[in-house]
This record gives structure tokens, sequence and C-alpha cells, in this order.
């Protein structure tokens, strides 16, 4: 009975309050009671203005009502005698440090908050009513911070799942199969709140769960240092001129001046009017970063890069950053390491480079899958299955016209994929029966040798998109600056480097032996790796490593997508 009453005063109190009823104010003890309070609560997260206090702008709403709710619209940073407790501290100090993490504190009320607390801390109301809400607005803001700062933390301000989603719907209008699959274990914010409330260690546990993942920390950095870049007027622009070794005049010194500002070039004063060695070597790390030609000449190409506006770098940075927070391997062991942008390889050992090579990598209409998998065997001499899509398009027209195109090209038809398949002559099947839009039940292998696309090795980490790293007989294409041109697996530059490097330290094999294998036999050979290596295929334009920060064309167009998802 006794709660049904309190139910009955909190409806009427609410119903009173949202028409802003002044009687309430005269109600005496009515307004200390818990039961003013709820009421209160919930007409401020149903939308209610009372006065001044609104709650409107709550960045976490929906898990700020439940959580409320749940607690039967009574507040959580304050007791039940409607005084703060010392957590309220805890939790603006945590607001306050969010830039450090690229973060605007802005977001998480940290001006309302501020203005609230210090009012509640030296009692300027008039009424008890001015009071409750002040303190409940103050309670509500709190909540929301914690929530959607531990969010932004630990997910970033980029939606994983909206991004998964707009990914689907691309890749069906375009017909292109378009894969991020680096997944990471969500948490329940509300119950983390909970959870804080018994050991008071607010800021502590938010930041615990930033990742201490290298790539994220080291943007960090970087935008740090071009926020104020940005601040300070962003970068000189260069005009069209053509600048060398001995070049003079007034744009030498601009050309100095915008080194200087992205931290290329060690000096610079008024008087740089010569292109000099010290501005040519500037100039060449500078084209390294953007991963240009290292010519030390300033033609068209890096004046572009040189003209690019501080804040679109700031934005491509930014961008990386909050896709960076969802990579929470620190990535501290021996692991393979590609970028797609960037075109490369790296073989990491004890968070250093002990191998790197330029790869090929998807072309934007094949492009190659983000994820993680675990390299566990090379195969020496291997055959080439060829993908459906690759049959349809370009092999299914030239059996049409001659049946005789396998043989001529070293290819095996089977009548599938399994291990008791057989083998199928070619001119007993009637292709002109299948089209682009056919499920064709062949698989056709390449064999072993010359022309093989897949040279003499591929290192394999199995996984459902079936991509691997391999050995390639178009060595000409790792002459291009961008290479985007395979079907989705990744060509090695120097394959026998990386076949050596991995037999020395992840095979009892020698290398030697396994050369002398690779010449012997002309049938496939596999061979299991001692321990598995992770592999890591990534997608950064913008990152940081010793020459400082690196910016790629988006080839994929991934950031464009991210760019509009950023909340």
């Amino acid at each position: 009975m006794r709660k049904i009453i309190t139910q009955i005063i909190a409806t009427i109190l609410f119903l009173l309050s949202a028409a802003e009823a002044t009687w309430v104010d005269s109600m005496g003890e009515l307004q200390t009671t818990h039961i003013a309070r709820q009421s209160y609560m919930q007409g401020l997260l149903l939308g209610q203005t009372y006065g001044i206090y609104n709650v409107s702008d709550l960045k976490s709403k929906s898990l700020v009502q439940k959580f409320y709710e749940q607690r039967d619209f009574r507040t959580f940073w304050f007791n039940g005698m409607n005084e703060p407790n010392l957590s309220v501290v805890d939790m603006i100090a945590a607001i306050k440090r969010a830039p450090k993490e690229g973060l605007e504190s802005e977001r998480y009320h940290l001006a309302e908050i501020d203005a609230l607390f210090d009012e509640v801390q030296d009692e300027t109301f008039y009424t008890q009513k001015e009071y409750n809400l002040a303190t409940i607005a103050l309670d509500l803001m709190l909540t929301d911070a914690f929530l959607t700062l531990a969010h932004d933390l630990y997910e970033g301000l980029i939606d994983y799942s909206a991004f998964q989603a707009k990914l689907r719907a691309l890749a069906q209008a375009r017909d292109i199969k378009y894969v991020w699959d680096t997944p990471f274990k969500k948490i329940n914010y509300p119950d983390l709140l909970k959870k804080i409330k018994s050991n008071g260690e607010i800021e502590e546990t938010l930041y615990s769960l930033v990742t201490n993942n290298p790539i994220y920390l080291n943007l960090l950095d970087a935008y740090d240092r071009y926020r104020i870049i940005v601040s300070d007027g962003g970068f000189v622009q260069i005009p069209r001129v053509t600048l060398k070794l001995g070049s003079t005049g007034p744009s030498v010194k601009l050309l100095a001046q915008r080194l200087f500002q992205s931290d290329d070039l060690d000096f610079y004063d008024e008087d740089y009017t010569v292109f000099d060695k010290q501005l040519k070597d500037a100039l060449k790390r500078f084209q390294k970063r953007m991963g240009l030609p290292q010519t030390g000449v300033l033609g068209k190409r890096t004046r572009i890069a040189l003209n690019v506006p501080a804040h679109e770098r700031l934005k491509t940075i930014k961008i990386n950053l909050e896709h960076a927070r969802w990579e929470k391997d620190p990535m501290n062991c021996s692991c393979v390491f590609v970028n797609i942008p960037a075109f490369m390889m790296y073989f990491l050992e004890n968070n250093k480079i002990a191998l790197k090579m330029p790869v090929v990598v998807g072309r934007k209409t094949n492009p190659t899958p983000i994820f993680k998998a675990y390299m566990s065997y090379v195969v020496l001499n291997p055959t080439w299955s060829v993908p459906q899509s690759i049959v349809k398009k370009e092999m299914l027209k030239r059996l049409q016209e001659d049946p005789d195109y396998l043989y001529t090209r070293n290819f095996k038809a089977y009548n599938g994929w399994s291990k008791n398949r057989k083998e199928i002559d070619p001119f007993e099947i009637d292709w002109d029966q299948y089209d682009e839009n056919s499920d064709l039940p062949f698989n056709f292998v390449k064999q072993p040798g010359a022309g093989n696309p897949l040279g003499k090795v591929k290192f394999m980490f199995p996984n459902k998109y079936a991509v691997y790293m391999h050995d390639t007989n178009e060595k000409k294409l790792f002459k291009r600056r961008v290479r985007a041109f395979s079907h989705g697996c990744i060509r090695l530059q120097n394959p026998q480097k990386m076949l050596e490097f991995v037999a020395d330290n992840y095979m009892d094999k020698p290398y030697e032996s396994i050369k002398s294998i690779m010449k012997k036999k002309k049938e496939s050979t596999s061979l299991n790796l001692n321990e598995k290596i992770p592999v890591y295929i990534r997608y950064f334009t913008s990152w940081v490593n010793e020459d400082g920060v690196n910016f790629r064309k988006d080839i994929y167009g991934y950031d464009k997508i991210l760019s509009k998802l950023i909340h």
C-alpha cells in the first residue's frame, strides 16, 4: 500500500511539475523527499524543461534512460540527502583529460557540469525546487558524460556497426566485396559505471579503456601536433614553380618555411633564399612520408602534396585515429603487418622492423580484405585455383572460343573442389550453356611452373577470404607507385627473401634445403611452421614511423565513408 501511495504522489508531482505548477514549492517537506526528485528526473528524461533546466543534449540518452529506470529514477552522483559524493570531482577531472585522447571535452557537458557544480557547492539557490532541479540535471549530465566518454575512449567516434552496414550496402550496390573485419569485445558501459560506484576509481577505470596499440598512440601524438599547426594558421602555400638544388628566390624561402612547419627541415630563417643540400634532404624526407619518388626536386606532384591544407591532413589523421581505437592488440609479438594504402609488408620482431618489402594489393574492384589471421605453412611450387569471379569474367569466353585454351596454358579442370574430385576433358563440356551469371561447377587449377601467377612460393594464413601472400611473375608492377592490381591476394616483391627469413626463424628445414626442393620437385610441397605467426592486414592512410607522419591516398574510398560516420 505504501509503495502504491508513493507512486501516486510521484505521478501527481510529475504532472504538476511538468506544468510548472508553482504551488509545489510551498509543499514544505515534500520537496526534500526522493519522491519529488524522482518526478523531476522523469520529467527531464521525457524532454520537459523546468525554467533553465533541461537535458536535451544527452549523447547516450537511451542508455541514460534505462540506467535511471533501473534505479527507480534515484540520483547516482548524489546521496539520499541530495549531497554530491567525491566521484563528481573525479568525473570532472576525467572529462578535462579527454583532449589528451583526441576528444573534445565539450562533448561531455564540461561547461554545464562545471557551472552547475559550482552553484550546488555554493548553495546559491532560493528554493528547494531549484536545488533539486540543479542536482538532478547535474546527475543526468554526469552519467551521460561517463557513458559517452567510456564509449568514445573504447570504440571511438565512428560506430563500427554502422560502418559495417554501410559496407554491406555498398557491396550490394556496386557488386564489390568490401571486408573490414576488425571486431572487438563489446562493453556494457552502464554496468561499468555501477561497478565503479563501489571503488570510486572513475578516471583510472575510464582511461584503462584506451587501447595501447602503438599505431593509435603514435597517431595521437600526430593529432596533437597537427592541431597546433592548424590553430597557428596552417601551412604556407607554395606557388607553381619548379625548384631544385641551386635554385634561388622568394619561393625557396616559402618552401623552407613549409618544410619547417612539418618538421622536415630543422632550421629556418627569413634569409633562406638558396635551395641548398639541407633543403633538398628535407624535401626528400617529405616526399618519403607522402610515398612520392625521393628526387629532392619540387615538381608538380610534390607541390600538390605540400599544398594540401593542414586541416585536411588533420582530418585524415582523425579518421585513422578513430578506427585505430578498434585495434585492441598491442602487436608487441612477432607478426606480419600489411598496410594496404602504403603497399608495404612489414615483418615485426620485438617491436622493430626485421624485414619489409613492397607489395601489390587488390584493385579497387577486388579490394584486399582487412582482417587478422595466422600464418601456419608455406607452399613451394604452388598450384593456383582460379577464383570463380575470374573464371566467369575472363576465362569462360576463351573456353567458349577454344576448349584447348586450358591445355595450352597449363590448366587442369576438375568436377569440383573435394579431395575426390576428378579431372575432366574440356572438349566434353558445352561451355556455351554458361554465362557470367552461371554457377560453374568446375575447379580450374593452374599447374606449377612458368606462367603460374603465384610464382614459386605462397605463404598461407588460412582464412575465410582465401587470401594469402605469394610470389608473382609480374615483377614490373613493383615499379609502380600505386600498386593495386591483384584480385585480392598480396604479391610480394621479394618472396625468396621472405622465405629465407621465415625458414631461418620459424622452420626446421634450412633455407638452402628448401631451395633445393623447389628446384628438384615439379609438384607442390607444403612445409609447416614451428609456430603460427599473426598476420594483420590493415588500412591506414596516415600513420607515424621514424620518418614522421605519413599520408597516402584513400585507394578504396574507406576514409570517405568513415568521415561521414564520425559523430
